[in-house]
């Protein structure tokens, strides 16, 4: 499971480095930040590590729905001025 995570990670982290598109890059980091988490949750098999898978966890949902957030301001404000 560890490798199929760390796959999809380095595969993002590729797509990231080569777009040049800023919604995808943000969008590809989210998903190297989700996958992190769940590294941290499956590697560190203590109670301090589900702790921190947790917390990293909880911030990446909260920087998701921040950018998504973001997004739809954007959209929003495009719109009116179009």
């Amino acid at each position: 499971m560890e490798k199929i995570i760390g796959m999809i990670i380095v595969l993002m982290a590729l797509r990231a480095f080569i777009t040049k598109n800023r919604v995808e890059k943000i969008l590809y980091m989210n998903v190297i930040d989700f996958g992190l988490s769940a590294l941290i949750a499956i590697y560190i098999d203590t109670p301090f590590g589900f702790i921190v898978g947790s917390t990293f966890f909880i911030t990446s949902t909260i920087s998701s729905n921040a950018i998504a957030y973001t997004f739809k301001l954007l959209e929003v404000e495009n719109q009116k001025f179009s």
